[in-house]
């Protein structure tokens, strides 16, 4: 599979290399427009990389020319011992309004997979399957929940790291909180342009009822 990488670089980073020992999957909560909205936006956030629905992925922040700049992605974040997650992780975000509720599609998995395994012959601490986290893990003590329930991991390691032992990630969204999300769901307003300040509102909301 040959991927075409589209380039929608970000002021939202520090132009500092950094080392690569880990890798932090997010869902957006909002749709591919207004995520390279948010991108673009001065002073605002960064991943390094964005996968949309049909599989396309952009590259928001110097990372697949074998030098990662430090992008603005996973915030406070802990894990382990390990803090502060900027200063040497690789940020992915998925397209999806709430990875808790919604199924991610086949074209971003396939595309996911081999972007996962370019990094890691760029990048080989990403070869090891518990260097490749959640945003959930390493801060899910602040409400964050992505890439949510919904995210197959056994499929991800299975494709990106085959013949490993690999953890057993799990979401941290509840089930009543994932009933409450699915109720919430169907008052989604038709217009597609209100649809991401709909959703982004619920990933707030998402977050109040997971922080800890």
């Amino acid at each position: 599979m040959t991927l075409n990488i589209i380039q929608r670089l970000s002021p939202n980073c520090d132009h500092q290399q950094i080392p690569v020992e880990f890798l932090v999957l997010h869902y957006t909560a909002v749709d591919l427009q207004e995520t390279l909205r948010i991108f673009s936006a001065e002073d605002g956030v960064s991943a390094h990389l964005v996968i949309d629905l049909d599989g396309a992925v952009y590259e928001i922040v110097n990372c697949l020319n074998g030098k990662a700049h430090r992008a603005w992605h996973a915030g406070v974040s802990r894990w382990h011992g390990k803090e502060a997650f900027n200063d040497f992780a690789i940020g992915i975000e998925l397209i999806n309004y709430n990875g808790n509720i919604f199924p991610y599609t086949e074209e971003q998995y396939q595309t996911l997979f081999e972007v996962v395994q370019q990094l890691q012959a760029l990048y080989p601490k990403l070869n090891d399957p518990d260097r490749i986290l959640g945003h959930e893990h390493i801060a899910g003590f602040r409400g964050k929940a992505d890439p949510g329930i919904c995210f197959d991991w056994h499929k991800f390691y299975q494709h990106t790291c085959p013949g490993q032992m690999y953890p057993a990630r799990k979401g941290i969204c509840s089930s009543e909180l994932r009933e409450q999300l699915l109720k919430q769901a169907g008052k989604e307003p038709e217009s597609e342009a209100e649809r991401s300040s709909f959703w982004k509102k619920l990933s707030q909301f998402t977050e109040e009822k997971t922080k800890g």
